[in-house]
């Protein structure tokens, strides 16, 4: 289809509604789009659309006017009480796409897939080398199925691709997240307290076990670090990471005397909590996650441990980033578990991980 003229549809009266996507590390990666829109339609008033759970990530983001927010199936009542003129749609969802169709937004704009097509206006072509097909691959004498990307491209230039569709600039931008100082929570004002640093640690990967490098050697690092530079340790996580959570705090605890050395906040914050603790810590020490992108949009310090997935798909983008990802003839696969022996984790050691970690404190 072709490029959509920005006159046609956009200009200082226009409303537009943004479908945002419905994680963290996703909604991370959509925020280039959301600026580059503002910078094509300076006047227009745009709002966004969340789950609730999402809100505090959004709120304060000075590119966009209003955050509707949902728990469940969005009211489509709200969408047409909006009588908004464009939707720009980031998921790949049927119901995201069926959402603006049944609102009678006249323009809807997104990428094909899951039988939606015809639920939309303008759909964004994208390189067939980009969408993923299954293949059979052969490792440790056992054949199982894996996703490939025959290219591989960032997600973030996939969203800007909606907007250059619009007529806009689809040029990289580094996300950013705002935050309110007074939003910090007494927990955030306690760790303040002292003059070692904090450090944080996320375990954790809601995609499954084949993201998540071991806990032990979270903790093992950890305490390494401790040796080389005195800290105190942030240990973050969502309610279904608390397990793992409290499997690296016992593990960590061997390490240091100082109870106090070690918070484990998982389960405990909320996502404006959290991201006031990730933007205090001095790093981040992490899974493919969405708190890996937060920090990277906050602009802390960070290392991430990569396993089944791909750092040029969804890595952390910035220059404080650090990537540290094993090559194994199977990776990446994509897999939530590994079928076989989880080489991709199990050859990734401690003495890596300590020294990119000591690497990135050292860089000023």
């Amino acid at each position: 289809m072709k490029r959509l003229r920005k006159s046609a549809i956009i200009n200082g009266r226009s409303r537009i509604v943004v479908r945002a996507t419905n994680w963290i590390g996703d909604s991370v990666m959509t925020m280039p789009a959301v600026q580059r829109l503002r910078e094509l339609a300076p006047e227009a008033h745009i709002a966004l659309v969340c789950p609730e759970k999402l809100h505090d990530l959004w709120r304060h983001n000075p590119f966009i006017n209003e955050v509707i927010t949902f728990d469940s199936p969005l009211s489509i009542r709200r969408l047409r009480q909006g009588k908004f003129d464009l939707a720009v749609i980031f998921p790949n969802s049927f119901r995201s796409a069926w959402e603006s169709w049944c609102a009678w937004i006249p323009v809807r704009v997104g990428f094909a897939g899951h039988r939606r097509r015809y639920l939309l206006t303008d759909v964004v072509q994208t390189s067939l080398d980009e969408d993923p097909v299954d293949k059979k691959i052969t490792v440790a004498e056992k054949t199982f199925t894996a996703k490939c990307f025959p290219a591989i491209r960032h997600q973030v230039h996939r969203y800007l691709d909606l907007i250059g569709h619009l007529g806009g600039n689809p040029d990289y931008v580094a996300p950013r997240i705002w935050i309110e100082p007074s939003s910090i929570s007494p927990l955030a004002k306690f760790v303040q307290q002292g003059s070692r640093p904090y450090l944080g640690i996320h375990a954790g990967a809601e995609y499954g076990p084949a993201k998540r490098w071991l806990p032990e050697r979270f903790a093992e690092v950890a305490g390494r670090i401790s040796e080389e530079l005195p800290s105190r340790w942030l240990i973050f996580g969502g309610p279904n990471d608390v397990e793992i959570a409290d499997a690296v705090e016992k593990q960590m605890r061997k390490h240091f005397g100082d109870p106090n050395d070690v918070v484990n906040v998982a389960g405990k914050t909320t996502l404006s909590e959290l991201c006031g603790l990730v933007k205090f810590c001095r790093l981040l020490l992490t899974n493919d996650t969405g708190p890996m992108h937060l920090a990277a949009a906050l602009g802390t310090r960070l290392v991430a441990v990569f396993g089944s997935t791909s750092p040029e798909l969804t890595g952390p983008l910035g220059g404080r980033c650090a990537v540290i990802h094993e090559p194994v003839e199977c990776s990446p696969c994509f897999l939530r578990e590994c079928p076989i022996d989880f080489r991709c984790m199990n050859r990734i050691t401690v003495d890596r991980v300590v020294q990119a970690v000591l690497q990135q404190l050292g860089n000023t």
